[in-house]
């Protein structure tokens, strides 16, 4: 079997360094798979997708400066939008701004052509041949959108993730978990430090939580590039993992820093009002985890992976999921 992955952002199209959801995907396939990760190209034709028989594409909001693959993917899209073996990733940490970059684009294409995405790979060419784009965009107003998997979590589900990103059809979200995979917990650290691993400092749940917790904040991502070492190592050292949900949502969404969390017996302290009702483990407040001690936090973390686990897919029978899905779509595509 041959997988293309390839996207509207650069991660999607070269397999990454540090662990993402597209790249667990990709560890998770079955062992026949030869996948083939490559930018987008404008000139693609569909014979040249042809060779492939599931493509996965790593959907971002289209306006956002993440999407540098854009003119190519939506020349892909075009060409193959309502065909089963394209499945649609969204895997974007911003899921906020899906509706409102694919309500823009589908009012104005020419939101797409502006100087300010001059620099974006392919623009000349779009620029030339604006068809290719609007293509695309037609069929995002008037065609059946294919299958859109996300990162599925036990507190989420299709109907939640839908209403967010109000894109799509709700039959065909898909809430892929592959997280046992990744789950494999290490001996805990006693020798740990007064203070917090951070991810994302700027979020506005951050902002308001630091008015009510004593231990500093260390960022988990150093300069513009996050390393999976460099922010295992700050959390396995730290009292905790200040994990915020998205902004405006208030969604709790996936993130690798919470799987090196569960590995290394960190406590999670996120949106509680988003996750009491999965499990009150994970509705801890940070002060309270502060309050603990060391021993204290250690059952806390670990309540936290246990409940977490049992609530997932193992990995065999994640791994039978993804081979369904692959199977299901291969077999409508020869019908």
């Amino acid at each position: 079997m041959k997988i293309l992955f390839t996207g509207m952002g650069s991660h999607h199209c070269k397999k990454p360094e540090n662990v993402n959801f597209f790249s667990v995907i990709e560890k998770n396939l079955p062992s026949n798979a030869t996948v083939t990760w490559e930018s987008p190209n404008i000139n693609w034709t569909k014979e040249d997708l042809d060779k492939y028989d599931q493509i996965f594409f790593g959907f971002s909001p289209p306006t956002a400066l993440s999407s540098n693959k854009i003119y190519g993917a939506l020349n892909l899209l075009g060409l193959i939008f309502d065909s089963p073996k394209l499945k649609l990733v969204v895997d974007s940490p911003q899921i906020w701004q899906y509706k409102n970059s694919i309500s823009a684009i589908l009012k104005n294409p020419d939101l797409l052509f502006t100087n300010f995405y001059s620099r974006r790979e392919n623009y000349q060419t779009a620029l030339k041949n604006k068809s290719i784009i609007e293509k695309a965009i037609a069929h995002m107003r008037v065609s059946e959108w294919p299958t859109i998997i996300y990162p599925g979590l036990p507190w989420n589900s299709n109907e939640k993730i839908y209403s967010a990103l109000g894109f799509g059809n709700l039959e065909k979200f898909v809430g892929l978990n592959l997280d046992s995979s990744l789950i494999s917990p290490e001996p805990p650290n006693i020798s740990r430090q007064d203070y917090w691993a951070l991810e994302n400092p700027k979020s506005l749940w951050y902002q308001s939580l630091e008015k009510s917790i004593v231990f500093p904040a260390e960022a988990s991502k150093v300069r513009r590039k996050t390393d999976d070492n460099y922010a295992l190592n700050l959390i396995r050292g730290s009292v905790g993992l200040l994990l915020p949900p998205q902004d405006r949502t208030n969604i709790v969404w996936w993130n690798y820093r919470m799987i090196q969390a569960m590995n290394t017996s960190t406590p999670v302290a996120t949106n509680w009002q988003d996750l009491y009702s999965f499990s009150s483990s994970w509705a801890v407040l940070a002060y309270q985890i502060e309050d603990m001690t060391p021993a204290q936090r250690q059952i806390l973390a670990s309540k936290q992976r246990n409940s977490y686990l049992e609530s997932i897919p193992s990995a065999e029978e994640s791994a039978n999921i993804l081979k369904n899905i692959l199977i299901e779509s291969f077999t409508k595509e020869r019908m």
